[in-house]
């Protein structure tokens, strides 16, 4: 028998032993196509509340009748007035309001005098739910601010250039696929958090799980040498990893075409050229994460040990792109070189429709390459030895 029909042999043979897991694998496999759908709905429907907010503002005022004229003026900007309870302040600590004005009693007399009238916009910006309420209120306050200082010049005869004498146009070159970027991370990270799931369970079975059941010394018995082992064991979790990857990719392009998802007012596209790019783009990590998952439940004494030794690399796995993310900065032309980054890089650029040069995905792909190259002789070099079948050497 050959090396190549060995290997696949051994890929078979890991194959069929996953698949004769019904239930662990039936729980990968549906949660894989639930997760996606399940996902979308609840971005989408945060997005879009967080729009009707926005559109809807509903805002708490203490002492209305202070100010008719900037009462008027929100009211003719679809701002829903309502009376603010008396401990308006301790309802907002609780999260029962999210943003509330207080309006100074003098505020009429301070006007007629030609004074600043006091208004007091009462908030807790720490809650993520109330910030656009919040940011809308203050939009607003602004805007009457502008318009009654502009008034206040013309009643004088001065020109409202004179209090403001630059004139500022905004000019965004953001496509509007482009402008949801909450979205545009979330996918593109849980396209990645996918490809790490997706090995998981098979790897720790073919590693520390066939150790602890005593089927992997028959294997170390046959002909067939280590890195042939190696190499069948990683293919196989290749494969399941490979077909979570594509059932998430599926729930993701099922849901956003043909789902009755709430509007949010960015044009998510994410079709078939999008699904192929993503998978373009998740190839080299699916060989990479494949063997490092198997290197590491290998080197587990136990299936518990490998569980929590995987759990380490999960949480390094998922910090990388929230660390890129609040970085804040451009990202470097190094980052490409990068694995995890680098493909978190390329999935965004994928989202919002930019271009993904050749050059750029050789790049992203030298490096997991190298690596899973080194943790397949690792895994081999692990096989060869006989403290394999005991303790960690």
């Amino acid at each position: 028998m050959s090396g190549a029909a060995r290997i696949l042999t051994v890929a078979g043979k890991e194959v069929l032993d996953t698949i004769r897991d019904r239930r662990a694998m039936l729980v990968t496999l549906l949660t894989a196509i639930a997760a996606g759908p399940v996902f979308l709905v609840l971005i989408f429907n945060m997005t879009a509340s967080q729009a009707d907010k926005a559109r809807e503002l509903k805002l708490p005022v203490m002492g209305s009748e202070n100010a008719p004229a900037l009462i008027a003026f929100l009211e003719r900007s679809q701002v829903v007035i309502q009376a603010a309870p008396a401990d308006y302040e301790a309802k907002i600590r609780a999260g029962d309001l999210d943003v509330a004005l207080w309006i100074d009693p003098a505020f009429e007399a301070d006007v007629a005098a030609g004074k600043a009238g006091t208004v007091r916009l009462v908030y807790d910006r720490s809650r993520d739910r109330a910030r656009v309420a919040i940011n809308s209120a203050e939009s607003l306050l602004a805007a009457y601010n502008r318009l009654w200082g502009t008034q206040r010049l013309l009643l004088r005869g001065i020109a409202t250039e004179v209090a403001r004498p630059l004139k500022v146009e905004d000019i965004d070159l953001a496509t509007p696929q482009q402008s949801g970027s909450l979205i545009l991370f979330l996918v593109a990270f849980y396209g990645l958090f996918a490809s790490m799931m997706g090995g998981m369970a098979p790897a720790l079975d073919a590693s520390a799980g066939e150790r602890e059941r005593g089927s992997l010394e028959p294997l170390l018995a046959t002909p067939i040498t280590p890195l042939q082992l190696a190499l069948g064991k990683w293919a196989a979790i290749g494969i399941f990893d490979a077909v979570v990857v594509v059932l998430t990719l599926i729930g993701f392009y099922l849901t956003l075409n043909f789902a009755p998802l709430p509007a949010i007012g960015v044009p998510f596209l994410f079709g078939a050229t999008e699904l192929a790019r993503f998978l373009w783009i998740l190839a080299p990590l699916i060989a990479l994460l494949s063997a490092l998952l198997l290197y590491v439940g290998m080197r587990g004494r136990s299936l518990k040990e490998a569980q929590a030794n995987v759990g380490v690399l999960l949480f390094v796995f998922t910090m990388l792109p929230f660390v890129q993310l609040m970085a804040q900065k451009r990202e470097p032309a190094w980052l490409l070189w990068a694995p995890i980054s680098a493909q978190y890089t390329l999935l965004s650029r994928a989202l919002r429709g930019d271009a993904i040069p050749a050059i750029d995905w050789l790049q992203s792909a030298l490096a997991p390459a190298l690596v899973t190259v080194i943790a397949l002789f690792a895994v081999a070099r692990l096989l060869g030895r006989e403290t394999v079948l005991g303790a960690r050497s």
